[in-house]
């Protein structure tokens, strides 16, 4: 003979025939109602575990999760804890909605289909002490009010609203407990930061129905909109100032300056189809373009000037607004002073000392110009207070953007 077989201790031996009996004591000998609410006010514990998210549309202003909810409540007609039959070998079985109570649940704010929750695919656990956990899954997609200020360096919250379908906060009690990412999958575009669940009431029809707010907040990760977006954006507004060192006589400087009017409109254009339709929040990245856009207007306007002054006849008077302005310009370190043809002022400087008659301190403030010393003077001028500008706008965007973010 050989040796004796020593078969392991099992906590909860299982047999069909006990849980069978089981089943048949709880649902027929009972007289389960699975229409009937196990107490007078039902407390329910919702969880939300995110599998991933699929998409975050600022566009649409809808985003779009994959996850489950685990509902967990008690059913005291459920409870064998106290039968010695059972309580030793069964510590659980499953079923599903179709044999015990559910709660009526809908994701409210659901843009794809507002249905209550339902699925006779889910299984229900059924813990000895009448303890119910339920875990629909789904993809839900929800709406979702975008804030796109500092975009593409923008943070967004959104919510999986869980609200009770015609059970009111009398009959249920309903609260979230936490927001499980064990199994979240990262998202290529935006960055899951956190969670904040609020628990409110809804009134319909007079009656307070219990809610459930899940706030996803997500982080958009920069690195693609700033190479495809933000670097682009300021090397094309940096051509701006770089027309009026074009030579007048090239006869570029008035295509140069439209080519890149229109590059700005077309590239405001592509913005803003990322962008929705909305006046609530405004880009800080809408007001920069459409700031280099008028300063691109402004360019090809003062490059008309520019023309205008280069081409006129030497024979034509300079106006005195644009002697000052010239005399100004230079003082600023714009354009040095040599360029002022002193030479007829020289001149009347002598004839006015023979007559007495001529100040020498007045005729060195009123030298005298010609018109391509004027287009010299205002082209250098304009390119340098074109260049500040740009610099000191794209630098506070920047700045803003970024503290934005990493705050």
């Amino acid at each position: 003979m050989g040796e004796r077989q020593v078969i392991p201790h099992c906590e909860a031996a299982f047999s069909y025939a006990l849980e069978n009996n089981l089943r048949t004591q709880l649902f027929t000998t009972n007289s389960y109602n699975r229409f009937t609410r196990p107490l007078a006010q039902v407390p329910i514990s919702a969880k939300l575990s995110l599998l991933t998210l699929t998409s975050l549309s600022i566009k649409d202003q809808s985003m779009l999760v994959a996850g489950y909810f685990t509902f967990t409540w008690s059913d005291n007609r459920l409870n064998w804890t106290a039968d010695a039959t059972y309580n030793a070998d069964i510590i659980a079985f499953y079923t599903t909605q179709d044999y015990v109570w559910i709660p009526s649940l809908a994701v409210t704010n659901s843009i794809s289909d507002i249905a209550v929750i339902s699925d006779n695919t889910f299984i229900i656990r059924v813990a000895m002490d009448g303890t119910l956990t339920w875990t629909p899954g789904g993809i839900y997609e929800t709406s979702c009010t975008t804030d796109v200020t500092y975009y593409p360096f923008d943070t967004q919250t959104c919510s999986l609203t869980l609200t009770t379908w015609g059970y009111t906060n009398v009959e249920i009690g309903l609260s979230g407990s936490e927001v499980d990412i064990t199994y979240y999958e990262a998202n290529g575009e935006w960055d899951y930061s956190s969670y904040a669940i609020t628990s409110t009431t809804r009134l319909h029809g007079g009656n307070s129905l219990p809610q459930v707010n899940f706030n996803l907040t997500f982080k958009r990760r920069p690195t693609f909109q700033v190479m495809n977006t933000i670097v682009p954006m300021i090397l094309l507004a940096s051509l701006s100032c770089f027309v009026f060192q074009l030579p007048p006589d090239s006869g570029e400087k008035m295509g140069y300056s439209l080519t890149t009017l229109l590059a700005f409109a077309v590239y405001l254009t592509l913005v803003s189809a990322n962008i929705p339709t909305t006046s609530i929040n405004t880009a800080c990245l809408s007001v920069y373009l459409i700031i280099m856009l008028a300063w691109g207007v402004m360019a090809v306007i003062l490059t008309i000037y520019v023309l205008k002054c280069h081409h006129s006849p030497p024979e034509k008077p300079i106006p005195n607004y644009l002697r000052k302005f010239c005399f100004v310009a230079a003082k600023l370190g714009c354009f040095h002073n040599s360029c002022f043809n002193r030479k007829n002022a020289v001149g009347k400087l002598e004839k006015g000392e023979e007559a007495g008659e001529v100040n020498k301190t007045q005729i060195e403030l009123e030298p005298e110009l010609t018109w391509p010393e004027v287009t010299m003077i205002l082209d250098n001028f304009f390119f340098k207070w074109y260049a500040l500008v740009l610099g000191s706008v794209t630098l506070c965007v920047l700045l803003t953007l970024m503290i934005s973010y990493y705050t």
